[in-house]
């Protein structure tokens, strides 16, 4: 077993795996899909009843629960990568069933949950584009020269739909790379 951190001795505790089960359920419940009377002061009691954990203790548990799920669900992690996290906490073999089995069934539903709290406006659905020659024009200069043709499918936060058409030369097109490249790198350095 890996040395024991802090954020392992955290995780420590002395449930059943059934009664284990039955607080993820009621954190998943409360914290992620915000059910009133989930977690109540009365159903913590019936759950930790035989516990003879100290009540600060009991909270950080809790807590500490609640952030571990919260990581798997922001990094959307399949199975194994969930296996290999309860690997590294300080819980029973059968509590670490507990929680893959929980994450099996709930895991794609709160990251999903997660995610459309974090949308206010709308997402790209779709891009499609096309390159024109112009062959006509008031202007010679303007004759021959290729323009991108843009469409973007949108899908609003109500659910329905939205189009955005634009139409870009090669410099409007360099600067849009560019701009791309700049939020790309941005994205990186937070996500490291």
């Amino acid at each position: 077993r890996p040395s024991r951190d802090s954020a392992s001795a955290r995780m420590e505790n002395d449930l059943s795996g059934q009664l284990f089960l039955a607080l993820l359920k009621q954190i998943v419940k409360k914290k992620f899909y915000g059910e009133d009377g989930a977690l109540s002061k009365e159903v913590q009691n019936k759950i930790f009843s035989d516990s003879k954990m100290p009540e600060q203790k009991i909270v950080d548990f809790m807590s500490s629960c609640q952030r571990f799920l919260r990581r798997a669900a922001r990094g959307n992690w399949n199975q194994k990568r969930m296996d290999q996290e309860l690997a590294k906490i300080d819980i029973t073999e059968e509590q670490q069933k507990v929680v893959a089995h929980v994450w099996k069934n709930e895991g794609p539903k709160i990251h999903k949950e997660i995610v459309s709290k974090t949308i206010w406006n709308s997402s790209l659905e779709d891009v499609a584009w096309r390159i024109d020659v112009k062959a006509n024009s008031k202007h010679i200069a303007e004759i021959n020269d290729p323009t991108a043709i843009i469409r973007l499918n949108l899908k609003t936060v109500e659910g329905g739909s939205e189009v955005v058409h634009c139409e870009m030369d090669k410099d409007g097109l360099t600067k849009i790379i560019k701009d791309l490249d700049v939020i790309q790198d941005a994205i990186d350095k937070v996500s490291s």
